[in-house]
């Protein structure tokens, strides 16, 4: 069962994306590992290469400046990598995204359960979203509850959608692609997309922005005590990848979940997600990406 594993980078230091940490947290379980390197300012080409790892793939793909909607340029980018994957699976995971070893094993036999099951086409992860800092997640929907389509099988035609946060399926030439049908694994995915400085989490969002025109950018300073409401964050007391040790050490920020710089008052938007929120518990598995994928069951 030979499993590829895929990514895109781009200015991945000055960005300070883990994006290192991130291969290396499924090397021990994939036969191959694609990255197609994007625009380099800052060296990435060369961080990469330096994992020195020979399961390491790199490819070189420019970006078009002209694809500055719906962020469908980081779909295209998926795509040239899943095009080079040559495995019977395929695990993608984005620069900000890394996988516990705890799940390792569990991911293993999923992946060889389903392998001839032609009903099953990815599976499905759940997502952790962290916020400023490592012991502080994302609580609230749609940030809370997610899954993610991360192992998928190439050869049943699939196509990264979108600004790459998921998957269809496209049986035959020029079809409509439909939803993924996958199965829930029970595995995480760690998404530190947020943990970066406040100065480095405003230029990569303002950067990431050129590719969503569609979109509003708030125009002021990001503050990890404002941004999002006291109501929306909580505790994380799990353990995080062995990767991760020396930037969870490093890393500069702390927040306290006891502090009175907490926003409080919520927005009507809030209020309305707060209101979802309980929904959601209680029909989590009918509403979490809904859009994105069609879960089969056992």
């Amino acid at each position: 069962m030979k499993i590829s594993g895929f990514t895109i980078a781009s200015n991945a230091i000055r960005f300070d994306y883990p994006v290192v940490e991130s291969i290396k947290s499924i090397l021990p379980i994939v036969d191959e590992f694609i990255v197609n390197v994007g625009p380099d300012e800052d060296g990435t080409l060369s961080l990469i290469e330096s994992i020195g790892d020979p399961k390491i793939k790199i490819i070189r793909s420019q970006w078009n400046p002209n694809l500055d909607t719906g962020g469908y340029v980081f779909a295209q980018q998926t795509n040239i990598a899943l095009f080079n994957c040559t495995g019977r699976w395929a695990f993608y995971l984005q620069a900000d995204e890394v996988i516990h070893e705890d799940d390792l094993p569990l991911i293993m036999e999923c992946a060889d359960r389903y392998l001839e099951d032609d009903r099953v086409e990815g599976l499905a992860f759940w997502h952790l979203d962290f916020w400023g800092d490592y012991s502080t997640i994302l609580n609230v929907y749609p940030y809370r509850g997610q899954r993610r389509c991360r192992l998928v099988k190439p050869h049943r035609f699939v196509l990264s959608r979108g600004d790459a946060a998921g998957f269809t399926v496209h049986p035959k030439y020029k079809e409509k692609g439909r939803r993924i049908r996958v199965v829930d694994t029970g595995a995480r995915v760690f998404h530190y997309g947020q943990i970066r400085s406040e100065k480095t989490l405003q230029e990569k969002w303002q950067t990431t922005h050129k590719y969503h025109s569609e979109r509003r950018l708030k125009n002021q300073d990001i503050d990890f005590y404002n941004y999002f409401p006291r109501q929306f964050v909580a505790s994380y007391e799990g353990t995080h990848p062995e990767v991760m040790a020396d930037r969870i050490n490093k890393h500069p920020v702390s927040l306290d979940l006891s502090s009175f710089s907490w926003r409080t008052k919520l927005t009507g938007r809030e209020k309305w997600l707060l209101l979802k929120n309980l929904f959601v518990i209680k029909v989590t598995d009918r509403l979490s990406n809904r859009g994105s994928y069609k879960l089969l069951r056992e």
